[in-house]
């Protein structure tokens, strides 16, 4: 590469560093014409296109610099962070296997790939990755942070810990270890975070989000060791804060409840009858978030003859990309999608979904696809897939609301941080399931109690086993020594025997979430 088209890289990477992209894009595109054969100008490209999130622009470009200098690792780890950012995660493993063919040492390239095997769901793999990025730097939050996390979806959580404990004490304001600490294990009197967090919230916390995870955090250890008006009181802070910086329209979601309700009506549902794909093998585990649906996937999971995939969203993506082809490729309206979509082939929705998912499963029988909101496609997988199984899991309202309110999620559930919207969602929520019990045959959709499988574990494993068709499996009542990862909120709670803690803890805040149970039983909703 000549002297020219470097320094030309160099001014052009300095425009980016500078955030001037629009300058950096004119001069790359004219790069790109009298340099077309040079990888890094491509691979600048690429850069500059991703950070003006033009994603098949991106792509393309990083695919043109592997194509011209396959032999370089770092084409490929860009190439792998890009498809993850695309949500591309077969390509961005792909990619990141082909990388790791070359030795790779370098701290930065270390720390890529080990984000984009997590994302990946290869656990193991990116935890070797961070042992490793240790050795070249001790001193990194990031080598902590990334510890910390893997630790935790492998159900280690006192190395969890430890990393984390690594992470703050070289970056005291990194909120997200502050909350992830919290939540690994049950506090206690003699082992708690309490007076560091109190000191870091009189002390001041730098920006809004760094004062949410501080909330969030001292309401869990607080209400670990039994003081409830203080942890309410620091939760109630945090979700008003967590909702005050959330664009949200609750009026607009809820729009969707109907839409689904009437264009899946008796006749529709009817005329999509049993036209689907036949296969057998996926388990759709479903519900609202934080009612144990990661207790039931473990114990399924267990079986030998079943996997899980965890939260994938490919029933929906595969979904909206048949209307969008059926559609001429004309823009869909959010609302319009649920009529659109009776209409769709249902056998190539389903052949689709399972194409979708094949790259990722491991020659199992049977497969579990545990997104929690895919009770929104009910009537739809019933078409798709009329053979799969599809397992709600249920618990008691004001539980369910309750531990969906006190959890800080990453992404989604923008709906859960205020007491009156949670409600109104979860009361559209219930009045949908019980929409799909109507118009689907009885028994199509198989109901599981949260609070069942915690009075009597084993018979209702072996009722789940039996229904799935499966022959029963010890290792199924026992699903706390499953090693799997799980990348949910309840990590660190899959990792022991069932216990009924959690049974009626709403009661613990009856007089602060009395305007939710208010709301919920003016809806028509059920409490126990």
């Amino acid at each position: 590469m000549g002297s020219d088209v470097t320094r030309k890289i160099k001014q052009i990477t300095r425009l980016l560093q500078q955030g001037d992209l629009a300058s950096a894009a004119a001069k790359i595109s004219t790069l790109k014409i009298s340099h077309a054969d040079v990888g890094d100008v491509w691979a600048l490209d690429s850069e500059i296109a991703l950070r003006e999130h033009r994603m098949a622009d991106a792509l393309a470009a990083v695919n043109r610099a592997v194509e011209l200098e396959p032999d370089i690792p770092d084409r490929h780890i860009q190439r792998a962070r890009s498809c993850i950012l695309a949500g591309l995660t077969d390509d961005a493993r792909e990619s990141a296997h082909q990388a790791l063919e070359f030795e790779v040492s370098r701290l930065d390239h270390l720390l890529v790939l080990g984000g984009v095997l997590v994302r990946c769901d290869e656990h193991e793999e990116a935890l070797n990755l961070y042992l490793k990025s240790q050795t070249v730097s001790s001193d990194n939050v990031d080598v902590y942070r990334g510890l910390a996390s893997v630790y935790r979806f492998l159900g280690r959580q006192r190395e969890a810990e430890n990393a984390a404990n690594l992470a703050i004490r070289l970056d005291q304001h990194d909120y997200e270890m502050i909350g992830l600490r919290s939540s690994l294990r049950v506090q206690t009197s003699d082992d708690n975070h309490i007076e560091d967090l109190e000191r870091l919230k009189k002390t001041g916390v730098k920006n809004w989000r760094g004062a949410v995870h501080v909330d969030y955090a001292l309401a869990k250890e607080y209400e670990d060791l039994g003081e409830f008006e203080k942890s309410f009181t620091l939760l109630e802070s945090g979700a008003r804060t967590k909702r005050k910086f959330t664009k949200y329209d609750l009026a607009d979601d809820l729009k969707i409840f109907h839409a689904l309700k009437t264009a899946f009506s008796q006749e529709a549902v009817a005329n999509v009858g049993n036209i689907g794909h036949q296969s057998c093998d996926p388990i759709f585990i479903l519900g609202m978030p934080r009612t144990g649906s990661t207790l039931v996937e473990r114990i399924i999971s267990s079986h030998s003859q079943v996997q899980s995939l965890g939260e994938v969203s490919s029933f929906s993506i595969e979904m909206m990309k048949l209307v969008e082809e059926q559609s001429d490729g004309m823009l869909i309206d959010r609302l319009a999608l649920a009529r659109l979509a009776v209409g769709l082939p249902m056998k190539a929705l389903g052949r689709r979904y399972l194409a979708a998912v094949d790259p990722i499963r491991d020659g199992c029988t049977r497969f579990v696809d545990k997104l929690p909101l895919n009770s929104l496609n009910i009537g739809l997988i019933s078409g798709a897939l009329p053979n799969a199984k599809i397992i709600h899991v249920v618990r008691n309202p004001l539980d369910a609301c309750y531990a969906m309110y006190k959890y800080l999620f990453k992404n989604g559930y923008p709906f859960s941080y205020e007491q009156i919207e949670l409600a109104a969602y979860y009361a559209e929520y219930h009045h949908l399931m019980q929409h799909w019990r109507e118009i689907l045959p009885e028994g199509r959709i198989y109901d599981v109690h949260y609070e069942d499988i915690v009075d009597d574990l084993a018979g209702q494993a072996r009722k789940l086993i039996d229904h799935l068709g499966l022959s029963w499996e010890d290792s199924c009542e026992e699903f706390h020594t499953n090693r799997k990862a799980t990348t949910t909120g309840s990590a660190s709670q899959v990792r022991k025997p069932v216990y009924g803690s959690s049974v009626g803890k709403w009661r613990k805040f009856e007089r602060q979430l009395s305007p939710m149970r208010q709301f919920l039983q003016d809806a028509d909703v059920p409490i126990n």
